[in-house]
């Protein structure tokens, strides 16, 4: 082998390190998501590169291993393109009319994972009132240091003990 190939396998050895280095550090420092196409890819280039450099040098356990790491990292890809590409879908049931502001029941809105809060407000969904009043309860109660109230739960007891107290007629 020339000494040119020695030295660019040698820098390729070097640059794929470099990468899944930074790939690592990146994650770790909560800069990237391990579900981003930067992470999968700058692994993937990594491994591939050291896959090379190892082979090169008779490694075969750290070529085997960085070519699996490639292997991971083009399922990794696939699975986060086609998840993206798909459409996720919003059905709202027969007996939800409140929850939809007045939205037909049995509709469906297309929403993309990465839609924004103004693409799912522009569907036309709002939360109900008494959702929106409940959450404050719970959030003022959560702040003032007082026991927490949950609405939603007070109001199920207040139910099952009017149901209970309901008398049948004969």
């Amino acid at each position: 082998m020339s000494a040119a190939a020695q030295i660019f396998l040698t820098l390729a050895g070097w640059t794929g390190a470099i990468s899944a280095v930074v790939a690592y550090g990146l994650v770790t420092m909560k800069r990237i998501s391990p579900d981003s196409l930067l992470f999968q890819g700058l692994n993937i280039v990594g491994a591939g590169l050291l896959s090379v450099s190892a082979s090169v040098h008779s490694a075969w356990p750290s070529a085997v291993v960085n070519v699996i790491w490639v292997a991971i990292g083009v399922y990794a890809v696939r699975a986060l393109w086609n998840a993206r590409r798909t459409a996720a879908a919003v059905v709202v049931p027969d007996d939800a009319s409140e929850l939809t502001g007045g939205a037909a029941a049995g509709t469906t809105t297309a929403l993309s994972v990465d839609s924004s809060p103004e693409d799912v407000l522009a569907t036309g969904w709002e939360a109900p009132a008494s959702s929106v009043a409940d959450h404050d309860l719970l959030m003022d109660s959560l702040f003032a240091g007082t026991d927490v109230v949950d609405p939603a739960a007070a109001r199920l007891v207040s139910e099952r003990n009017s149901a209970t107290r309901t008398p049948v007629a004969a």
